[in-house]
């Protein structure tokens, strides 16, 4: 089934109808300065900082300089190469110094904003109030970064962290996402690895990345202008059509936070991304809480 396709909703609207129902949708007409995002500008901009770059599956393979990367591999054309690597460019995950991209943020604030659609309020992660908001632009989220990935690059099936939901809005270039109903995670699982990703099987063919082995769900392209939300839970697997530039970030709402609760109540302190969970609860206020204090504190 192909992508849900919508523009100009509420805030209101977008939680009733896709928040606290876990449905997939692509938002059409979103706000950006699309002449900021090239690849060109970004040189320009933020080339010299130096970036995060991964593998198919966020294994970090190397550190390097915005614009080495876009001199490496953009602007290839034909068929897709094998293990393209991603810039994942997150803003601060943890409280250790590490190479993390909110300078680029910064420096990038003026030619974005937030969504329209895209609730600000009754939030548990990041951590708002009835006086306090929380806005991309200006706020870390959960896995707030800048994707730049050249054609080939991809994200290989996961879920995201502790039932959160995610966003990603494309800024230059094309993607194509297919989703998997939560549902689906035992037929589509091959070793579970312990994390929040789990360890899923890869459903793209090797050596012709646009064969989906398992028939999706849901399937689309993001192309720009449009962002993509994915709810808890649901399985995507990301393929980089065209040099590709975009931002994402995630966050739990009180409409869909049934799961994440319940992931609290599990003890998910094995779980290595539990650490930024933490991270972000401490930056909002919460202390240093294990998951018995947290559940207790957003319960």
């Amino acid at each position: 089934m192909q992508l849900e396709v919508v523009k100009d909703i509420s805030q209101e609207e977008f939680v009733a109808e896709y928040v606290a129902r876990n449905k997939p949708v692509v938002v059409d007409n979103i706000p950006y300065s699309a002449e900021n995002w090239t690849p060109e500008a970004l040189k320009k901009s933020i080339g010299e900082l130096t970036t995060q770059i991964y593998g198919t599956l966020f294994d970090l393979e190397n550190i390097a300089s915005l614009e080495e990367y876009l001199d490496d591999y953009f602007g290839e054309t034909g068929d897709y190469p094998d293990d393209v690597p991603y810039v994942r460019w997150y803003n601060q995950l943890k409280d250790v110094d590490f190479v993390w991209g909110d300078e680029a943020f910064e420096a990038l604030q003026p030619f974005w904003q937030k969504p329209n659609c895209v609730p600000d309020h009754d939030l548990i992660v990041p951590v708002t109030s009835d006086t306090q908001s929380a806005d991309p632009v200006m706020d870390n989220f959960p896995y707030r970064g800048i994707l730049v990935a050249a054609r080939g690059a991809r994200t290989r099936m996961h879920r995201d962290p502790f039932c959160s939901d995610a966003i990603v809005a494309q800024f230059h270039g094309t993607k194509q996402a297919v989703l998997y109903h939560p549902d689906r995670a035992e037929e589509l699982m091959e070793a579970s690895d312990g994390s929040s990703f789990g360890g899923f099987i890869d459903v793209r063919e090797e050596g012709n990345l646009e064969v989906v082995t398992a028939e999706p769900d849901y399937q689309g392209l993001i192309t720009p202008g449009q962002m993509i939300y994915i709810p808890h839970g649901w399985l995507h697997d990301v393929l980089v059509v065209d040099d590709s530039v975009s931002v994402t970030w995630n966050f739990v709402h009180k409409q869909g936070a049934q799961e994440f609760l319940q992931y609290l109540k599990d003890d998910p302190s094995e779980d290595s991304e539990f650490e930024v969970l933490q991270y972000f609860m401490k930056r909002g206020g919460a202390g240093e809480l294990d998951h018995r204090q947290l559940l207790a504190a957003v319960a």
